[in-house]
């Protein structure tokens, strides 16, 4: 690696509380203990979710081992060198053929702790990597292996995840819309069932109206045997994203398809190519699907 200083190397301490641990990879503990920390730190991580601190330390536990490793510690640099080492770090992951998506954590987390540094080098970098190498579309899947995910997260005793999946790929609903689901928000019609979207991605209110017979009486089926407080206010599910991405890694390797990258969108996607081989035209399909973008719906 290119990154070179002539500091000591950084060493963690493990604590139990997350931003505890997110706190000393970023400044890379080279406080003493006891000295405390800034009020307006501790008042910054507070504001992060479990999730999001997770995500955040994962990341920076990448930045700081390649930091160790040549015995560098962000912290006792300059505004300006720590942009600069970054804006490398993150070019070096680019020439390497690394996953984009840490460097924009690892950034992200710099930033939330220091908002008051912009590392304007290194976010330009890491701009001008996702225009030359763009994320590729989650990838859409056979109906058969679909339905056979379905079924086996019921008979895995999975009712929420088998219903997410089903609303995902019969509705063409991104996994975060389905879980934001509030019972108030399904109208139970003759024949059909809506379903009012609050939390759409465009930030839009948005309805859904489901017609096929199966999917409707699956919807039917799981408010009558998962009821949950039926409190009008309260979600229908009660597990998050990051389980339904697991199980989704969990079901394509009960099946053997792990050769095929799915991931939570695909249902939605491969709900949309399904609706496309039986005929339904491209606008239709964009407006049932809430796409951004015609490009987004053909990739």
């Amino acid at each position: 690696m290119a990154l070179q200083s002539g500091a000591s190397t950084c060493r963690l301490r493990r604590l139990p509380l997350l931003w505890e641990i997110l706190f000393l990879v970023i400044l890379g503990a080279t406080r003493q203990a006891g000295a405390g920390r800034s009020r307006i730190e501790d008042f910054l991580l507070t504001s992060l979710q479990p999730s999001t601190q997770l995500r955040y330390q994962e990341a920076l536990q990448i930045l700081n081992n390649d930091l160790d490793a040549t015995g560098t510690v962000l912290a006792d640099l300059p505004e300006e060198e720590q942009d600069w080492l970054l804006a490398e770090w993150i070019l070096e992951g680019y020439e390497n053929s690394k996953s984009r998506g840490g460097y924009g954590l690892a950034l992200s987390a710099l930033s939330k702790i220091n908002p008051r540094v912009r590392y304007k080098v290194a976010w330009k970098v890491f701009d001008v990597w996702g225009k030359k190498a763009p994320p590729a579309q989650a990838p859409a899947a056979p109906p058969e292996l679909i339905t056979a995910m379905i079924v086996a997260a019921l008979l895995l005793q999975r009712p929420e995840l088998s219903l997410v999946m089903m609303l995902c790929f019969a509705g063409l609903l991104r996994v975060r819309e389905a879980l934001s689901l509030c019972y108030k928000d399904v109208v139970v019609g003759i024949n059909c069932v809506t379903l009012c979207l609050s939390a759409t991605k465009g930030g839009l209110e948005q309805k859904v109206v489901l017609t096929n017979t199966s999917t409707v009486n699956w919807v039917l089926s799981y408010l009558a045997k998962f009821p949950g407080k039926r409190n009008d206010e309260a979600r229908i599910f009660s597990t998050g994203y990051g389980s339904v991405l697991r199980w989704v890694k969990k079901l394509s390797q009960l099946f053997g398809v792990m050769d095929v990258p799915l991931s939570t969108h695909s249902f939605r996607r491969s709900g949309a190519s399904e609706l496309s081989r039986l005929g339904v035209p491209l606008a239709d399909i964009l407006a049932y699907g809430r796409w951004l973008s015609e490009r987004a719906a053909r990739e």
